[in-house]
């Protein structure tokens, strides 16, 4: 095929092809989500419980383990004011606690702490 006007004609009824082709395939799209529409869920999720919370009551702490804290959280202090480079009066920690270990190990870090710490090794 050499010649230019048969190149132009092919390629112009290439063109229009395409285009009733995309023509066609969007004027199908209203029937084919109408359809997705009309399916009903036949049983819906149950609604969450309402579940109340309620604080525990303060614990007493005794003379020496305030002292002990005290010195604790100075330390942990100067620690984080060190590793920082901060001044150790720009925050302030307020209380330290230990937490119930789970059972995953001894780990009490979120799963994406134990998933990073177990991907160092």
């Amino acid at each position: 095929m050499t010649n230019p006007w048969m190149i132009m004609v092919v390629g112009v009824l290439t063109v229009f092809v395409a285009l009733f082709l995309i023509i066609i395939v969007l004027l199908g799209f209203p029937r084919f989500f109408a359809a997705l529409r009309r399916r009903k869920h036949e049983n819906p999720a149950p609604l969450p419980q309402i579940v109340e919370v309620t604080k525990k009551p303060a614990q007493t702490v005794s003379v020496g383990a305030a002292q002990e804290d005290e010195s604790l959280i100075a330390v942990l202090t100067a620690a984080v004011a060190a590793a920082s480079g901060s001044k150790s009066g720009s925050f302030a920690i307020t209380q330290v606690h230990q937490t119930a270990p789970e059972s995953g190990g001894g780990f009490n870090t979120p799963v994406w702490g134990r998933v990073e710490r177990l991907a160092r090794k």
